[in-house]
């Protein structure tokens, strides 16, 4: 029988409200499943208000996927960037790109309050780079993974930029709005882009990050994003 993989992405564990209630509660989706890919955002392991519940469900995930006998790949995301080394996938013979999607933009977040702020910390970590490595896949991975961990470097600033980053929050942002709506517009075109220069091979590009699922073909690629487990959609 051949191998059924599963790819979800921003569960956003620990959080209260838009986020997956629990790992129990995702069981179901995994059975029948042979390995499970979670495609970044997994747990809010960044923030000291939830890092606690985070990784106390990010652990229970992991023993019942064991007891189910489900194999688990972690891909680490912008709000959990250093819970894994790593943040892409191969698969079905190269047919399948998977990433979580924060390397698509240079500030990873457009409508974060924090957006000048790891768009020049994603400067500074290309500008260290050879010419010759910066257009290397895991070099612009690992330049959006430091770039992703300057917005959470600082909990003073984290709890009220946490607090702005919300839906109600922003409402007191309308630029921000503006901004997401824009993103999810143009989100799926930078995915093929970014698939055809570094997963030429691929048909498909699996990602997350911006919490619109939806489909898009491009040609002969279609590129799917798995959606998110709170607001504005579902996965």
């Amino acid at each position: 029988m051949p191998e059924r993989i599963l790819i979800i992405s921003d569960l956003h564990l620990g959080r209260e409200h838009g986020a997956a209630p629990s790992a129990e509660a995702l069981r179901p989706i995994w059975r029948g499943a042979h390995r499970l890919v979670l495609n970044g955002d997994i747990a809010e392991v960044h923030h000291p208000e939830h890092w606690t519940v985070a990784a106390r469900e990010t652990i229970r995930l992991m023993d019942l996927c064991e007891e189910d006998g489900v194999e688990v790949t972690i891909l680490s995301g912008n709000h959990d960037p250093f819970l894994s080394d790593i943040r892409h996938l191969h698969l079905a013979g190269g047919r399948v790109f998977v990433t979580h999607g924060d390397v698509l933009h240079p500030a990873v977040a457009p409508w974060s309050p924090a957006a000048g702020r790891i768009r020049n910390a994603q400067a500074d970590a290309m500008a260290s780079l050879e010419a010759s490595e910066r257009m290397d896949l895991e070099s612009r991975l690992s330049a959006s993974q430091h770039a992703c961990y300057a917005e959470w470097a600082e909990g003073r600033r984290l709890e009220r930029e946490a607090k702005r980053s919300t839906f109600l929050g922003m409402f007191a942002r309308p630029w921000a709005l503006v901004q997401v709506l824009h993103y999810w517009r143009l989100f799926p075109k930078l995915a093929a882009a970014f698939a055809r220069e570094h997963a030429p091979d691929a048909r498909f590009t699996v990602i997350g990050h911006t919490h619109r699922g939806g489909r898009w073909r491009f040609g002969e690629h279609v590129v799917i994003n798995t959606g998110s487990f709170g607001f504005p959609g579902r996965p």
